[in-house]
């Protein structure tokens, strides 16, 4: 009996060139985990027949579903931005770097995006594939000082590939403890007016969710037919320093701002870096803001949760990646 540890597995995609149609992969992602699964709606028959209990069973539509977590890479995550519900602009290279810019696509409301990736998962030596998968959502944390992401993932249907792979790795850049900056605008729209980083956020969670699904439509086979988006729902989790009343007085008065999430490496702004990730809501208003009295030795802090809104004229939120990756 062989028995494999997850140190030995391994993630690859491609970028289909036709949605849902499985393909080699070109790309060997170094991840935390992943929990990709085949998820079924079995029907099992309750005729009656002088027995009390279900007699047979008949194989049902299915789609995939689950999630990805890794450490962000530069190299990596501009494939996960096509593959979701964003327009993505490629410019550059400047200095032989490339920048992504990612803003919502509401025209892709139903129907999977233009891009889709196959997915092949290595566990145990056993190989499993994946293809029509799209991100659903988006979690980006700043966990034991490193920028991480945990993307939610639906796929369209699974596959054999035919292997054996042999993934080939490049060395790892991640985004640090030294890399990161918060800064919240005086203002909203287009165009929000930052100033400087602020010194009081203890840690932030940024959620981008499609609250995407897996449609089923009458047709010769059982895999899903797309992945339906609905209501984007955007926002944010942190803990402040509670130094005065004045971002309280902001959550009571329901004042909007814009908020961005910068990490860079060796470099002051996301502007002259020649790598790294910028996640921006243009517009946002506190959700909630709570402070209490902590223990006696304890830091009084203010958890807060703040909810993304559209804007006028523009886009609600951008996110953005510097990256040597040419994607074509």
């Amino acid at each position: 009996m062989g028995v494999g540890l997850g140190g030995g597995g391994a993630i690859g995609l491609k970028l289909e060139t036709v949605m849902g149609t499985y393909e080699d992969p070109t790309v060997w992602v170094p991840i935390i985990s992943e929990e990709f699964r085949y998820v079924e709606s079995r029907y099992f028959s309750p005729q009656l027949r002088q027995q009390v209990m279900v007699s047979d069973v008949k194989q049902g539509y299915y789609h995939i579903e689950g999630n990805i977590v890794f450490e962000v890479d530069t190299h990596f995550l501009p494939y996960f931005l096509y593959a979701s519900r964003h327009t993505v602009t490629k410019t550059g290279p400047a200095a032989g770097v490339y920048t992504y810019k990612a803003v919502p696509n509401h025209m892709a409301s139903l129907a999977a995006p233009a891009r889709t990736l196959s997915i092949a998962a290595i566990r145990n030596d056993i190989l499993f594939g994946y293809a029509g998968c799209v991100v659903g959502q988006y979690e980006f944390m700043i966990e034991d000082g490193v920028l991480r992401c945990t993307m939610n993932m639906l796929g369209l249907s699974q596959n054999t590939p035919a292997g054996p792979y042999t993934p080939s790795w490049s060395d790892p850049d991640l985004l640090g403890a030294d890399a990161h900056a918060i800064f919240v605008a005086s203002d909203y729209g287009v165009t929000p007016t930052f100033g400087a980083a602020s010194d009081d956020f203890n840690g932030i969670t940024l959620t981008i969710n499609h609250n995407a699904d897996a449609q089923n439509r009458i047709r010769k086979q059982r895999s899903a037919s797309y992945i339906a988006f609905h209501e984007t729902e955007i926002g944010f989790n942190t803990e402040l320093d509670f130094v005065d009343k004045t971002e309280y007085n902001n959550f009571v008065g329901t004042l909007q701002r814009g908020i961005k999430l910068e990490s860079t490496q060796g470099a002051t702004t996301f502007a002259t870096a020649t790598d790294g990730v910028k996640a921006q809501l243009n517009r946002f208003a506190y959700e909630t803001y709570d402070v209490d009295l902590p223990g006696l030795g304890d830091i009084v802090m203010a958890g807060a949760t703040g909810r993304g809104l559209s804007v006028s004229g523009g886009d609600a939120y951008e996110l953005h990646c510097k990256s040597t990756t040419n994607i074509t």
